[in-house]
């Protein structure tokens, strides 16, 4: 098994890994959560149809935001930290060439990450410790009704919640990042 497929035995980790985001975000929703999960074992590649879409729909996007450093730059979105994403706001204030943030994105896209089946086996462990009470302020009926359109459509992405959008107004691309190997160490 390569370094980025999902560690079987490591929910622990998923569970650690959705307690920070939820400190962080705190009004997350189950759609939410499982946003995180299918970004964190699929990876980036349902958003980059092309290089030439991906960089036009990447320019369109920055060209609306305005640069804030108090934003984190980056947010890991695996428990092996291999994944992390990268928000567009504080990256504008680095002031880096956009060629860099581009190519990093692509790179990640084309490196093979989790399966469907990991997504699903993991979001049904969620599931229990919602069902079980770990997660008080998800809502076991909310997980329930999403995990039956989940099953209906095998599993397929899906956008942050209208609440989540609305109070967080997220900004951000994946990349793969490990430390000291990554474009934001070079020049």
């Amino acid at each position: 098994m390569s370094i980025y497929n999902i560690e079987s035995n490591d929910f622990d980790g998923w569970l650690a890994l959705i307690e920070k985001h939820l400190e962080r975000y705190p009004a997350m929703r189950a759609r939410d959560v499982y946003k995180l999960l299918y970004q964190g074992v699929l990876g980036p590649e349902h958003i980059i149809p092309s290089a030439e879409i991906f960089t036009a729909r990447l320019i369109d996007e920055l060209a609306s935001l305005q640069p804030d450093p108090s934003e984190p730059l980056l947010e890991s979105i695996r428990p092996n930290g291999t994944l992390s994403r990268i928000h567009l706001r504080p990256w504008l204030a680095t002031g880096r060439d956009i060629s860099r943030l581009v190519d990093a994105c692509l790179e990640t896209g084309k490196r093979s990450w989790g399966t469907s089946q990991e997504l699903s086996q993991l979001w049904y462990e969620f599931m229990d410790q919602v069902e079980s009470g770990h997660f008080p302020t998800i809502s076991a009926a909310q997980v329930r009704a999403l995990s039956n359109l989940l099953e209906e459509h095998n599993f397929p992405p899906a956008h942050h919640s209208t609440t989540y959008a609305t109070l967080y107004k997220p900004a951000y691309r994946l990349i793969w990042f490990l430390p000291n190997v990554t474009f934001l160490s070079i020049g």
